[in-house]
Parts: structure tokens; C-alpha cells; sequence
């Protein structure tokens, strides 16, 4: 056997050591070597002219690849990304390097703050937190970019309030096909504006953005509220957010099982002396949601938790995946002896998928996000658990917002609503039918695809798509969004969204033979 084959069988079979042997000290050696390029670049060059050099040689590839007529994608390596797919429709395209990743300025009296793309939450919170400041909507994971927040979707414990993160968008400033530099906000450009959002980068490259921050305290007082029947925690949820001046400012629900959740809901605050503080994300402590459903058995509890430890409660288990990938990582002898550098990175762990756990992680393990209105939300729990058996579930209220002519890839709420609540059902793990050999990846997702769009929902475009094209068009609205395409080049330019988002080609097989048998 040749050292490439028993490379990838070891690195198949050991999954768990090696994410724990490499990933691990790995991330943590990325984290250290990033964090002082950051603190190189703002500390010896003037960011702002730095800014606009590599604005510059961007728009020069871009403007050489439009004159070939050669569609065009980041050189942004596809292992880098928050998605499990490998991206193989980057290889047929001309590949422009960005590498924009920093802070650009803070307006403390306007509360607005100006990022490069590739700006991750992990440093944006590294950045603001100890000057007082978070963004409206501090989305949770340290990887996440703010580029792809902003042209995918973003949603954290304020979106009940704010929407997603892309509604806290003042202006972004954007390299379509033919390299010029457009900059757009509701009055200036209101058109690309507001197609931007869920655009996935195939109406042009975000070299800037602009996003409303808030002015936060050291603390957020944290609430756990139990519930030992899922009908009351829906019906608890829908009262919290039904008037919304009064609704705390985070929100979220985590379900147990299906009859069992528990209610976070918090605000910023100064801990009183002698107050119960929690902070939960030092790594000798247990996982943020294993912490949370102790409250079952105790009953409903408070605390308060540093602001920055709760922005990223959800990192350390990478949500509730990581008990999935290092089954020990959440024993005592395991965060203290390893957990202090940290979670592994997403990133690196695909670095070590090789073809083989790409296709059992497709058939055996679920990473999905719905979103669906609040009224559907226990019907969506219901399917969940027929369909997969998976818990906890992650649940996060987004109110999504009429645009009114500028309705973009997500349709205007009903009856000309100014606004209508929606509910994330985030569902991630390992569906206990895997084990029995009873489970079908490809089935049971189109099963819950179904779901969404007959409610009127949609599905995160992160995760694998199971939907054929004509699916795909029914659930998103594609009318704007194909007229800016035409309007500012696109169409020869970039793919279309469906065609960047959707699985490899070897897994795309499957799902196709199965939709011809199902229409």
C-alpha cells in the first residue's frame, strides 16, 4: 500500500486522535502566530493607505479576468471555510487573492465600526470588548468571517431584535465584475444594497463594510428558565418576543429532548458585590450547554458571565459537534491537561478530511439550520426528532424585516407586515439511526427541506443542499437578486448562488437520482 493510501486510511480510522493530536495544538499555534500578525499590522502600517494598496491590486486581477471573460471566485482556499464542501468549482475559475482581515476604524460617536471581510468574530470581540463596544449582532463562532456574515447570513441572540447581522449594515463597499469600486447603502445604491445580503459573493467582491455596534458592560446577567414540556417553552418563547420593546436583549432555547428545553435570556449588567459569576468559558470548565441543562434538575437559576465569554459560549464545543469528532473532550482529565489551547479550528479539521470522511460525514452526520416562522417552531422539533434523534437542539428567534421594493432573496413578510418572527432551529450531530443502519442522509434531508418550504422557510446555505434547482428557486426569491446580476455584470462574471452553494459533484449524483425519483 502506497504512504498517500495508508495516510488517508489512518487519517480515516483515527478521526478522534487526530483531530485531538493535530487540530488541536494546531489551532492554537494558528491563533498565536494571527494574533500577533494583527497586532503587527496595526501597530507598524497605516492601515488605512495599507487598505487602500490591496484594494487597488484587487481591482487590477479583477479587471484582468473580466477583459479574458473568465468567471471569477476568492483564492480564499476552500478548506478555510465554515462549509463541509470542498468547492471544486473553484478549479475551473480565475481566483482573485484578497487578504483584507482587519479592523478599519471605530466611530464611537456614531456607533459604527468599519471591518475588512475577513475580519473573524473571534477578533472583532478580541478588538472591541475592552473598549466598550460589540457588534449589534455578535455572531457566535471565533472563525466566522464578517465578509461571509454579511453576504451569507449571521444570527446571534439579539437577531429577535435586529434581524440578522446584514440589517446592522450601514454601508458596503464592493468590487463588481468590471473592478470598479461601488459603494452602497440604503440611499446610495439601495438596489445592490439590499441584493447583497445571502449573495454569497456572485454579484461582486466585499473589499469593506460598515456595521452598527452597541456599547456593552463587563457582564450579562443570564437567566435559565426550564421547561419539562416543549409546548410550554414555545409558547413561554412566542410571549417573551411578542412585545418587543419589552423582550430581553438575548434570547435563545436549547432543546434537550422533546419535551425538554431550557430558556437563556439575558441583558447587560455590573455584577453586584458577591454576585455568582460564571466564567464559563475557561477551558477547566464543562461545555456552556452541558451547564445549561443542569438547570433541569435544579430549576430555574441566574448569573452573570464576562460579555466576552458569553459572545462565544458555543465556541469551545463548536456548538454540540465536538462530542461527536473527540468523544472524551468534555472529561475533566481532558480540559485540564488539553482544552487550554482552545477548541480546534474548523478549518484545520477539514485540512485532515480526506475523500472517505468527506462522504461518511455526508451520509452519517447532520450540520443544518432552518428557518422557519415562530408558529411553526414545535412542528420543526417534531420532524427533527423523527428524522434524526438529535439533541440539544439550538434554537434562535430572527425577526426578518419588509424591505418593501427591494425585496431581496428572502421574501417580504405576508400582508405587508412590517416585520415577521422567525425561529433558527440549529440541528448538529450524529442521528442515532446511523448506528442501526436505518438512516439515509439524502432522504431525510429532502424530507426536511420540504418542511421549510411549504412553511414558508428557508434553509442556511452552509450546509448540504438536497434541493434541485427548481426546489432551490421555490424556496429563495431569485428576482432581484438575477436583476443586479444583470445590471452590474455578474451573470458571465460569477456563478449563481445555487451553483456555489450545492455538494461535489460525486455526492450531487445521489441527490439528483433521488429527486428525479421523488418530482
Amino acid at each position: 500500500m502506497s504512504i498517500a493510501k495508508s495516510t488517508e486510511k489512518f487519517l480515516t480510522s483515527n478521526r478522534g486522535f487526530v483531530v485531538a493530536a493535530f487540530a488541536v495544538p494546531a489551532s492554537f499555534a494558528y491563533r498565536v502566530v494571527q494574533n500577533l500578525n494583527n497586532w503587527a499590522y496595526r501597530s507598524f502600517r497605516n492601515t488605512d493607505s495599507r487598505h487602500a494598496e490591496e484594494v487597488s491590486r484587487i481591482q487590477e486581477q479583477v479587471r484582468a479576468a473580466y477583459k479574458a471573460g473568465k468567471r471569477m471566485c476568492t483564492a480564499r482556499k476552500p478548506w478555510k471555510s465554515m462549509s463541509l464542501r470542498s468547492a471544486d468549482f473553484k478549479q475551473e475559475m480565475s481566483q482573485i487573492d484578497i487578504n483584507l482581515r482587519n479592523v478599519l476604524e471605530v466611530d464611537a460617536k456614531r456607533c459604527i465600526a468599519r471591518f475588512e471581510p475577513m475580519a473573524t468574530m473571534g477578533e472583532i470581540t478580541q478588538f472591541l470588548n475592552p473598549r466598550g463596544f460589540a457588534l449589534s449582532v455578535q455572531a457566535e463562532m471565533d472563525d466566522l468571517t464578517v465578509g461571509g456574515l454579511c453576504m451569507g447570513v449571521g444570527i446571534e441572540t439579539t437577531s429577535h431584535r435586529n434581524g440578522f447581522l446584514f440589517e446592522t449594515v450601514e454601508a458596503y463597499e464592493i468590487i463588481t465584475a468590471d473592478g470598479d469600486l461601488v459603494r452602497c447603502t440604503r440611499e446610495e445604491n439601495p438596489d445592490l444594497f439590499h441584493a447583497l445580503p445571502w449573495s454569497h459573493g456572485t454579484l461582486g467582491f466585499l473589499v469593506a463594510v460598515e456595521l452598527r455596534i452597541v456599547r456593552t458592560k463587563s457582564h450579562i446577567k443570564l437567566d435559565y428558565e426550564p421547561f419539562h414540556s416543549m409546548e410550554a417553552l414555545c409558547r413561554r418563547l412566542d410571549e417573551l418576543l411578542s412585545d418587543q420593546d419589552a423582550a430581553p436583549r438575548f434570547v435563545e432555547a436549547l432543546a434537550f429532548s422533546d419535551e425538554s428545553g431550557v430558556i437563556l435570556k439575558g441583558d447587560f449588567a455590573t455584577p453586584p458585590k458577591g454576585a455568582k459569576i460564571n466564567r464559563i468559558n475557561h477551558y477547566y470548565k464543562p461545555w456552556f450547554y452541558t451547564h445549561a441543562a443542569r438547570s433541569l434538575q435544579t430549576g430555574q437559576f441566574s448569573e452573570y458571565i464576562p460579555t466576552r465569554h458569553y459572545f462565544h459560549r458555543h465556541t469551545p464545543s463548536v456548538f454540540f459537534q465536538l462530542k461527536d469528532i473527540i468523544r472524551f473532550a468534555n472529561t475533566p482529565w481532558y480540559r485540564y491537561l488539553w482544552a487550554w489551547m482552545g477548541a480546534p479550528k474548523i478549518s484545520l479539521m477539514k485540512l485532515t478530511m480526506t475523500r472517505e470522511l468527506r462522504r461518511q460525514a455526508f451520509e452519517s452526520r447532520v450540520a443544518q439550520d432552518i428557518l422557519v416562522p415562530m408558529k411553526h417552531l414545535h412542528d420543526s422539533i417534531r420532524l427533527s426528532d423523527e428524522l434524526f434523534d438529535i439533541y440539544p437542539l439550538w434554537i434562535c428567534p430572527v425577526r426578518l424585516f419588509n424591505h418593501g421594493e427591494h425585496e431581496g432573496f428572502l421574501r417580504n413578510p405576508p400582508n405587508d407586515a412590517s416585520s415577521e418572527m422567525y425561529v433558527d432551529v440549529g440541528i448538529y450531530g450524529l442521528p442515532a439511526g446511523v448506528e442501526l443502519g436505518a438512516y439515509d442522509q439524502v432522504r431525510a434531508s429532502r424530507k426536511l427541506e420540504k418542511f421549510v418550504r411549504e412553511c414558508g422557510g428557508y434553509q442556511m446555505l452552509y450546509a448540504d443542499i438536497c434541493m434541485n434547482r427548481s426546489e432551490f428557486e421555490e424556496m429563495f426569491e431569485h428576482r432581484h437578486y438575477r436583476a443586479m446580476r444583470r445590471k452590474f455584470n455578474a451573470e458571465n462574471a460569477f456563478p449563481e448562488i445555487f451553483d456555489k452553494v450545492i455538494p461535489e459533484k460525486w455526492i450531487r449524483e445521489k441527490i439528483d437520482g433521488l429527486c428525479d425519483e421523488t418530482s
